[in-house]
């Protein structure tokens, strides 16, 4: 069975696998464009009271330090701003996808969760600093980019026990969840997205690492989502001895990184995550 078939049976095996609330989507339409209202924006939130909780949890927490507690969502959109709405609306959105029906599922996918929220947070900002990609789209591929790990986990539970099991002889997670699905997480976060509607520059930006397989080289949003997913792991799992940069070097050609700017990039993004730590959740 090729890849694509793979990726085809999984999407197509439930309708639930890879499915973000209708209220994220009107959130992006109305904040990806100048004629959108705070009103607007707030009229397709209320309507979601679960959604709406979360926001409001999220308004409230120390990170924002308000100079009071919000009780509506008109209150969050006038105090923390739009584009800030935007981007917890999405997180909280994907959010969902990452929960568990197990305890194991639970602990595995919420450091999944924080390496997305991480990753995303990261790629938002340097991409802001640098100049390397619309920031917005950054930070949306960045939480994007291991949704598929959840879609395969999802799709036949209990199974992703054995990709740990083979990363752990020594393979590296696609060939793993290749040998296991028959697809990896990189082809389900592309397949999700599509299936979404997002746009084709964000699908190819999930097209974050290389298989020897590949006919298409990332672009600058995959640059970026490589290179913040390799600072997302340090900022969970502590640095690792390497030579160059950890990302890799046609990450760092496509973005035009040299190597002496490398740790300067590291501690920035570092930095960003630190402060977005409150999407954790």
């Amino acid at each position: 069975m090729d890849r694509a078939t793979a990726v085809a049976n999984i999407l197509n095996g439930s309708k639930d696998l890879a499915a973000l609330p209708q209220v994220v989507f009107k959130v992006m339409e109305i904040t990806g464009n100048d004629t959108g209202s705070a009103a607007e924006l707030e009229r397709v939130i209320v309507v979601d009271p679960g959604f709406s909780a979360k926001l409001l949890m999220i308004a409230n927490s120390a990170q924002f330090a308000l100079p009071r507690k919000v009780n509506s969502i008109k209150e969050a959109v006038m105090y923390i701003g739009v584009r800030q709405v935007r981007q917890t609306a999405m997180a909280v959105g994907v959010f969902d996808m990452f929960l568990g029906k197990t305890d194991a599922e639970s602990r595995r996918r919420r450091v999944w969760w924080r390496h997305s929220v991480d990753t995303g947070t990261a790629a938002r900002s340097l991409a802001e600093q640098f100049g390397w990609c619309d920031p917005n789209m950054a930070y949306t591929a960045g939480l994007l980019h291991w949704c598929g790990k959840t879609v395969l986990d999802k799709s036949n539970p209990g199974e992703y026990e054995k990709v740990l099991m083979v990363v752990d002889r020594g393979a590296t997670v696609w060939q793993a969840e290749t040998a296991v699905f028959g697809c990896d997480h990189r082809d389900m976060s592309i397949a999700s997205a599509q299936k979404w509607g997002f746009s084709a520059e964000l699908a190819d930006g999930l097209h974050y690492y290389a298989r020897p397989d590949d006919a298409f080289q990332g672009g600058a949003v995959a640059a970026t989502i490589a290179v913040s997913a390799c600072i997302a792991d340090i900022a969970l799992a502590g640095r690792k001895d390497h030579a160059g940069a950890p990302w890799g070097i046609w990450a760092s050609d496509v973005l035009g990184i040299p190597e002496e700017l490398t740790e300067n990039i590291i501690e920035r993004g570092l930095a960003a995550i630190t402060a977005g730590s409150h999407l954790h959740f």
